[in-house]
């Protein structure tokens, strides 16, 4: 069991350490890119190396403490401070709404925790506690039956199956305020096979780090083959998958194969064809959960080399022919009006992502996934991505 220390507490440091950590449990922070899977890797690996687990502990038994805007789970043997995804594992282990307690006051809302955490249904839980700069900070608060595959373990795996040639993370354009080191020019090594689009990344031009995403409480892999494309209205498609993980206990392991579009160099993500979609469970030993990882990708990429593009390329033609209306998509997606008309306002917009399609099955599809780059996180923009496949798949269906 790990010892958890309290932040330190002198001068400017206490301050920027206050400042900072009130700013983690009542807002969550912004996702980290990677240029390369060897950097997330490397990233994710000194993660792991500052973080120990304190086996379980009695929930019970401890107390949320609140000091100059900072909020800390605390016992006997010191405190962690609490993160805004940790703030929201323990407000719902007590029933208590999260987004709520993260408008309160500190002191107010660790009253209110306090209130609960008598009541705590599972009494005992394991921490999961990450030494940072601002002191200790509780990543997760999981029980004992949770069985953790690292973030950083799942990217070594990826880079030891993906040995095969012809995957690899698409290239796009710098985000906003993304910094001037992070980027760089394109080459030839950076332009993907058959991809003609007039908003495409060129030679000479200026990419940044995408596909490849790190939160407080997620991973996200996106890698496209290369090597086969799909014809469509608006450019060429390819096979890709996406992985995603979370070691706190956010999500489970999971894999699916997709197909893969770049419109104006942001990532267009839909499954006209579910080639694979596997979903692993953080339950049993870490050593069988990891096996069963890379079981699991390895045949997912086997999958997704040998899957036939016909009935994907003809699902495509057909879509981009079906008109629908906005009440038919809202049916269909079970997506908020808001998030459908904005998909709507993007058809306007971007008539060159869908070819001309506007108002037909294919040009929402494509309205809608330029909508969701407008949300600030990549496990966001994946669920609408993931609704407006459904209509490619209730498509296919009849």
């Amino acid at each position: 069991m790990v010892s958890i220390s309290p932040a330190p507490s002198n001068g400017a440091t206490t301050k920027q350490h206050i400042m900072t950590a009130a700013a983690q449990w009542s807002s969550r922070p912004a996702e980290e890119r990677f240029k390369s899977l060897a950097d997330m890797q490397v990233n994710l690996q000194a993660r792991k190396e500052r973080s120990s687990e304190t086996g379980a502990l009695p929930i019970p038994g401890m107390q949320v403490v609140a000091h100059e805007g900072e909020l800390a789970l605390a016992n006997d043997r010191g405190a962690a401070l609490l993160n805004n995804y940790t703030l929201g594992q323990l407000a719902q282990g007590i029933s208590a709404p999260a987004g709520y307690l993260r408008s309160l006051p500190a002191e107010l809302a660790a009253e209110c925790l306090n209130t609960g955490l008598p009541k705590y249904p599972d009494k005992s839980r394991n921490l999961l506690i990450e030494e940072t700069e601002q002191g200790n900070m509780c990543k997760a608060i999981t029980s004992d039956q949770y069985s953790r595959y690292w973030d950083c373990d799942v990217v070594t795996d990826l880079l030891n199956t993906l040995e095969i040639d012809g995957w690899r993370v698409p290239p796009a354009r710098p985000y906003p305020n993304c910094p001037a080191e992070d980027t760089w020019t394109a080459t030839a090594d950076d332009i993907l096979p058959g991809d003609a689009g007039s908003l495409s990344i060129r030679i000479g031009d200026t990419c940044g780090p995408a596909g490849l995403y790190g939160s407080d409480r997620d991973m996200f892999a996106l890698l496209v083959n290369q090597e086969r494309s799909i014809d469509t209205p608006s450019g060429a498609m390819y096979r890709a998958l996406i992985l995603r993980n979370s070691e706190v206990g956010a999500a489970s392991y999971n894999i699916e194969c997709i197909l893969y579009s770049m419109v104006c160099g942001n990532h267009i993500l839909w499954s006209a064809e579910s080639i694979a979609n596997i979903r692993l469970v953080h339950r049993g030993s870490a050593n069988s959960t990891r096996l069963n990882g890379r079981a699991f990708l390895a045949g997912t990429i086997a999958a997704a080399e040998q899957a036939s593009a016909d009935n994907d390329q003809q699902l495509i033609n057909l879509a981009a022919e079906i008109p629908l209306n906005i009440n038919q998509v809202i049916s269909a997606t079970g997506l908020p009006k808001a998030v459908v008309q904005a998909g709507e306002i993007m058809q306007e917009q971007f008539p060159q992502d869908h070819g001309g399609r506007q108002g037909t099955t294919w040009g929402w599809v494509q309205g809608l996934t330029r909508a969701s780059q407008q949300s600030k996180y990549m496990s966001d923009r994946t669920a609408i991505d993931q609704a407006a496949a459904k209509l490619l798949t209730k498509l296919d269906a009849n």
